[in-house]
């Protein structure tokens, strides 16, 4: 299955952990205590590369690359093989290009993944799966500006139907959430982007 996933998943690496395999960089089960150092770093990397770093992109960025893995993984599976993998953060870990910090691996452990036959219904369960563990991950996330539940469980459904569009072969939905890399010198808004309705 895992082979099967990675055809679909071209620039994200998915792993099955084996009994002792350390983590990757970001286990999800950490995420909370994590990401505000993620934020500051990458913060840091974009005023590096850009000059700056409006308020707000930072922790817009870092809540997608939360989430967008596990979106990608989960939809993914359900979309092309018969499972249905289990969300539970414990469960997952997201490994990070070494200078841009973006998402280039993840790593599943076994856990309650289960085969379901008809596809309506795995689709239905691997997104209540999801939604759940990335609503808690996106409700509770600490950042230093102000994010809206708007943008915060906008990001939720974004991440699921851009996995979804990617597995078909559709063009990018549009979006709620705002990744808001306008904001950058030089940058426009990306495809599905809110401010472009």
């Amino acid at each position: 299955m895992v082979a099967q996933l990675s055809r679909h998943l071209a620039v994200l690496e998915v792993r099955v952990a084996d009994d002792g395999d350390p983590d990757l960089g970001v286990p999800l089960a950490d995420a909370l205590r994590i990401a505000p150092g993620w934020i500051d770093t990458y913060r840091d990397l974009t005023i590096a590369q850009s000059g700056t770093a409006p308020p707000g992109m930072p922790g817009a960025f870092v809540l997608q690359y939360l989430i967008d893995p596990l979106a990608s993984v989960i939809a993914t599976a359900a979309a092309v093989t018969p499972f249905v993998l289990a969300a539970e953060a414990g469960l997952w870990s997201i490994g990070l290009d070494p200078t841009y910090l973006y998402p280039v691996a993840v790593q599943v452990r076994p856990g309650d993944h289960r085969r379901v036959d008809d596809p309506a219904e795995r689709l239905a369960q691997a997104r209540e799966g999801y939604v759940a563990t990335a609503g808690r991950i996106a409700t509770e996330l600490p950042t230093p500006t102000r994010m809206s539940s708007r943008q915060r469980l906008g990001m939720v459904e974004d991440m699921w139907r851009i996995a979804l569009a990617k597995v078909a072969g559709d063009p990018p939905p549009d979006r709620r959430s705002c990744c808001l890399i306008y904001s950058l010198p030089g940058c426009v808004p990306c495809a599905g982007c809110p401010r472009l309705r």
